[in-house]
């Protein structure tokens, strides 16, 4: 009976006319975002490959001069961004240990709606599509009397549930497998990401198992919100305000909360902190080598003063000040650290 059950959810599934909506969205946008996605990675390899050698042909091995230090793209940015505008992009550290952090300059056109890649489809455009394709699973039928006809035959509720989450769950995943295989496949032959290859392409399984448990739990959630509701009008409001404060009300307002449970400091605050610690440190160090250096000069030569550096008497206090002066840059430079 099970199986019965499961063949009529597939095919009234792949009547629907959500189906060919669906397919239609996903054979276009995903392989389209794949698309944009490998141009703008080439765009910024090309950019970091320019700069890279610009660097190595401008530069001159000196002992005051100033390293830098450039973060490749990553090529799996083609799935998702993440925090790779957010992250540093270049650091130029300087002979004393002092350094620069610099951050890539965002793109203020992906800034205005956010950038269509793989991870935004999934997480905004499938998930709501998701929730479409079940809101009425349960509820419709309900109210088109077919359960009426279902339960009269010896069948279990927890069949009739599996059949409708696995056969609606199987219908949805064709056309987005079919349109991430058609999107690797461009990115394969487009030869700048060796997607296939040992390197990458157990990354891109993990991603793909992330996705499609999170579009699983999706279609539970419609399921479970479906048969608990007593119309489908009823059924895809509940769904949609879910979606909303799940997809757009949570993660804007955690930033206010996380900041009201634990405030932290501003950058201005912490830098302008760091920078009076640190002067604070090198005074106490060139207080404690100044006194260093009197004690050597009272124990080999009582009574002089001044610093001179041409004659014998000075030499002297110099050489025994260098020997024992590194114990105490150690300890101040380890402070510093």
């Amino acid at each position: 009976m099970f199986k019965v059950l499961l063949i009529k959810e597939i095919q009234s599934a792949i009547v629907d006319f959500r189906f060919w909506v669906i397919t239609l969205l996903c054979v276009s946008v995903i392989p389209l975002s794949f698309y944009v996605s490998v141009k703008n990675y080439s765009q910024r390899l090309s950019d970091y490959l320019q700069e890279v050698q610009i660097y190595r042909d401008s530069k001159v091995i000196q002992y005051d001069m100033t390293a830098e230090g450039i973060h490749p793209p990553s090529p799996l940015s083609i799935f998702s961004q993440g925090l790779g505008e957010k992250m540093p992009y270049k650091v130029l550290t300087s002979r004393n240990g002092q350094y620069t952090i610099e951050t890539a300059r965002p793109d203020n056109k992906n800034d205005l709606m956010g950038k269509m890649d793989f991870a935004y489809i999934v997480v905004m455009v499938l998930s709501i599509l998701a929730i479409v394709f079940t809101f009425n699973a349960i509820s419709g039928d309900k109210e088109s009397g077919i359960f009426r006809m279902v339960f009269s035959n010896p069948v279990l509720r927890r069949q009739v549930l599996a059949a409708k989450l696995i056969g609606n769950y199987l219908v949805f995943l064709i056309p987005f497998l079919l349109s991430l295989l058609i999107a690797l496949l461009m990115v394969y032959f487009s030869g700048m990401v060796p997607i296939f290859s040992p390197q990458f392409f157990p990354a891109v399984l993990i991603m793909l198992g992330i996705s499609m448990l999170f579009l699983f739990a999706l279609f539970n959630l419609g399921l479970w919100v479906s048969s608990s509701a007593k119309s489908s009008a009823l059924s895809i409001n509940v769904l949609l305000l879910i979606w909303i404060v799940i997809g757009l009300v949570i993660p804007k307002i955690s930033p206010i909360i996380s900041g009201v449970i634990y405030p932290v400091e501003s950058t201005g605050v912490f830098e302008g902190k760091k920078a009076g610690l640190i002067d604070n440190i090198t005074k106490e160090r060139r207080a404690e080598e100044g006194k260093l250096y009197e004690e050597i000069r009272a124990q080999l030569h009582p009574g002089t003063s001044g610093i001179g550096f041409g004659d014998i008497v000075n030499s002297e206090i110099n050489s025994e000040y260098d020997r024992k002066v590194l114990p105490i840059r150690e300890k101040y430079e380890s402070r510093l650290a």
